[in-house]
Order: C-alpha cells, then sequence, then structure tokens
C-alpha cells in the first residue's frame, strides 16, 4: 500500500517505461525509491503514461520534486525529461497572490533545488525554476515564486550579487503578463535588466517564443487532475520602457530564411556574370579586352 505522503507522481512515460526502469532512472540520478506502481489503462492493460513513486521520507520527494524536474530521463529513448509531482492534492503550490523573481547569471550546474534552496530562508517561497532548452540544460535564469510580496522584494535587497556555484546572483522582479493568441498557447515577451542596489540600467535585448500549455500532467483524464507547478514561464521582468506592441509579434523563420537565400542567389548571379563568356572549343580565341 503506498503511503502518498511519501510518494511522487511521475508522467510523459513510454510503454517500455516499467517499475524496474523507473527505479534505475531515480537511482541514476542519487535517489533510492522504495517501489514503483505503473498505473495501467482499464480497457487495453497497457501503460496509462503515469506512475507513482514511493520514497523515504516526505523530505525526499520535496527534493525530487526540486531537483529532478526537468531533467533528461537516464536511459531514455527518445530522450524524455522529468515530470514530477506531488502524489497529494495537500502538497499542489498554495492559491492566492504569487510575486516572482528573475535570476541571471545562473552557474550551468544550478538547478530547480540548489535554486530553491538559496531562497529557502524566506518562509513564503513557494519555489523555484530553472529555464532549460530541449534537452534539460540550462539557460542561465530561472525564476524563484513568493507568496508575500515584501518577501520578495526583500530577498532582491538581501540576496543581490549573492554567490551561488560561483557565480553572483542577478535579480530582479518579474511580473506576470500574458496575451495569448489562443485557447491552447500563449506568447510571451521577456524583458531583461541588470539591477545594482538601487540602480536601474536597461536593456534592449528581449525574447519573443510560443509555447503550447498542458493543463494537466499526463494528458488523458485518468491522472486525476495533477497540475504541474510550473507549468508556463508566463512572467515578464520589469523594466522602466512602454511598450505599447510585440516589436517581433510574427517570427517567420521561413521567410527570413527565404529572403536570405534569395539575397545570396542575386550575390552569386552577379559573381558569375561579371565573367568572360565561356569559350566554345579549347581553341577559340580570347576575347580581347
Amino acid at each position: 500500500m503506498f503511503n502518498r505522503q511519501t510518494s511522487l507522481w511521475m508522467g510523459d512515460l513510454d510503454p517500455y517505461m516499467d517499475e524496474d526502469f523507473i527505479k534505475q532512472a531515480f537511482s541514476a540520478m542519487g535517489e533510492s525509491p522504495l517501489g514503483v506502481k505503473i498505473i495501467t489503462h482499464r480497457i487495453t492493460g497497457g501503460s496509462a503514461g503515469y506512475c507513482f513513486v514511493e520514497l523515504a521520507d516526505e523530505e525526499s520527494v520535496e527534493r525530487c520534486v526540486q531537483r529532478l524536474n526537468g531533467k533528461l530521463v537516464p536511459g531514455s529513448n527518445p530522450p524524455r525529461k522529468f515530470k514530477l509531482n506531488y502524489a497529494t492534492y495537500g502538497k499542489r503550490p498554495e492559491p492566492g497572490p504569487e510575486f516572482s523573481v528573475f535570476v541571471g547569471d545562473l552557474a550551468s550546474e544550478v538547478d530547480d533545488y540548489q535554486l530553491h534552496q538559496a531562497f529557502k530562508k524566506f518562509p513564503s517561497c513557494k519555489g523555484a525554476k530553472v529555464v532549460t532548452d530541449q534537452y534539460g540544460y540550462s539557460r542561465g535564469y530561472g525564476f524563484v515564486k513568493f507568496g508575500d510580496e515584501n518577501e520578495q522584494k526583500k530577498a532582491i535587497e538581501e540576496c543581490q550579487g549573492t554567490m551561488l556555484a560561483g557565480k553572483p546572483l542577478r535579480l530582479s522582479i518579474a511580473v506576470a503578463k500574458r496575451y495569448g493568441f489562443n485557447g491552447f498557447g500563449s506568447s510571451y515577451l521577456y524583458f531583461f535588466y541588470s539591477q545594482k542596489v538601487g540602480t536601474y540600467q536597461a536593456q534592449n535585448t528581449y525574447t519573443n517564443y510560443s509555447q503550447t500549455q498542458t493543463p494537466y500532467y499526463g494528458g488523458t483524464g485518468g491522472t486525476g487532475g495533477y497540475y504541474p507547478q510550473w507549468g508556463t514561464y508566463d512572467h515578464i521582468v520589469l523594466t522602466f520602457i512602454h511598450v505599447s506592441s510585440d516589436p517581433l509579434a510574427v517570427c517567420d523563420v521561413d521567410q527570413w530564411n527565404k529572403d536570405f537565400m534569395q539575397r545570396s542567389e542575386e550575390l552569386y548571379e552577379a559573381l558569375m556574370n561579371c565573367h568572360w563568356e565561356p569559350l566554345d572549343s579549347t581553341d577559340s580565341p580570347f576575347p580581347s579586352s
């Protein structure tokens, strides 16, 4: 009988991932699972795509959620990332207002767990997320969520420049902002700035991307409604620049590539046309200059 208080929910499983595979994956990441229960489809009898992993205590559950989420599952082919959540409803992120801090200049080895440890001294800290690429590697920045606005500001003041994994943290306020283009996805705009104590230095760098949202883990109704901790990175970092519209509302990469190739062809043709005409045969006289 599984104890939900000391168990994890794990989703996005492939059919070949059985109990032994899950145990080995956790062991390879330095954890010691006590048991794994694969949930099966009630009609087909095959894997429903998620399971429960029992650990030694609640501390281990918390550590795994913070440390392993988003990292590659050892031995998975095609590569899969750990998609973990608490097995109990009571462990879902608390409702209510959230105040986020943008954390930049992160060392590549810093993960969610380490980032959370750096801010857990603040009682209202709800969690931390390091943004990763499709392969699970850190992009060098992340977010920390607080339930109290005063602690959000206090964290920025006290932890600005704090060393983490050999690099000083760059902190600033991040405010949730969402403007969706349809019911299933949203487009997000990030403006980053470096913040010294009492001084703001705006930069013009921005990132625009679209990301599909999944409201529940697992993608099936049988999962019982386990919500992800961090569904999307719907934050912008505050600046004093007024932006009335998205400067890159449409990112048409195909058209940009086509335009680039067209310019390249024009250059090639111009280079070829500046040469002499080809000779009819090897005995033909050279044209006079």
